[in-house]
């Protein structure tokens, strides 16, 4: 039987967060384009930049929200929160404690928002508890197993509750292990490579560095500048000034084709995703 948390407080509070992100992005993109380059535009498309990721984790958190739901049955209880659920065997579990009656310890760590909680806390006396929640702690059900514990919503958690003494009584038809199973794309090794991001990151500081001291001299440029020069000195080429930006945007582009490359062959062959990051 499934079990769905109530999810439109969170839906919709999710909903205004990443609407005001892709506003104030917006405002940050009309800023670059409607102003010459120079140190305020500069930071107003690094700060577009740094925006991007943080609205992509939104949306991967906002997907998880939307995929929340609790699968009871004879043998598991199985929390599916986006693209990983977890499988807890039911003679596992020692017992489901309201949140009303437990005391916290430690306060709420990890993301979310009113509606939508997803992180870990700590409860007197059981420990470490993983939130998987559209409710705060008063309003959830505590899953107490011999090595963790779980926090959880369903809509109704009497009748939840009563469900699951019902399938503990019967016993279970098979044997379950205790394990987190991931989606294709989120078991793939990559995420869990510090060194290949340490990389990706260096490279992007580096060339995020060279856009900002082009950034400071640009305003001192003339409006047209020698680019190339002849063996006697003879000026060979000039361009406008807007060409010194190519230098940066060549290194931009070249740090994002490697970085998908190297995403792609990172399952195969580590050491070439290293070289395209680097």
């Amino acid at each position: 039987m499934v079990w769905k948390p109530a999810k439109t407080l969170g839906l919709v509070v999710g909903l205004i967060i990443a609407l005001t992100m892709v506003g104030a992005d917006v405002f940050l993109v009309n800023r670059v384009l409607e102003h010459d380059f120079d140190l305020s535009s500069y930071f107003a498309a690094l700060l577009f930049i740094f925006s991007l990721p943080l609205l992509a984790l939104l949306g991967y958190w906002y997907y998880g929200l939307l995929a929340l739901r609790y699968h009871l049955d004879r043998d598991a209880l199985v929390i599916a929160c986006g693209a990983s659920s977890h499988v807890v065997p039911l003679d596992s579990i020692r017992s489901v404690v309201p949140g009303s009656q437990v005391t916290v310890s430690r306060g709420f760590r990890g993301i979310g928002w009113p509606g939508y909680l997803r992180g870990r806390m700590r409860l007197r006396g059981l420990g470490v508890v993983q939130v998987y929640s559209s409710e705060p702690l008063e309003r959830q059900l505590v899953i107490v197993t011999g090595s963790r514990c779980y926090g959880i919503s369903p809509r109704s958690t009497e009748r939840f509750s009563e469900a699951w003494e019902t399938r503990r009584t019967l016993g279970p038809t098979r044997a379950v292990e205790h394990r987190v199973e991931h989606a294709p794309v989120a078991a793939l090794p990559i995420w869990r490579d510090g060194w290949f991001w340490v990389i990706i990151a260096l490279a992007f500081v580096a060339n995020a560095a060279l856009f900002g001291f082009i950034a400071h001299l640009y305003r001192f440029l003339p409006a047209r500048i020698p680019l190339r020069f002849h063996a006697h000195g003879e000026v060979g080429r000039i361009v406008p000034k807007t060409s010194v930006v190519l230098v940066s945007g060549i290194g931009a582009l070249t740090l994002a084709v490697n970085s998908i490359l190297g995403f792609f062959f990172h399952r195969c062959e580590r050491l070439a995703a290293y070289l395209l990051a680097a």
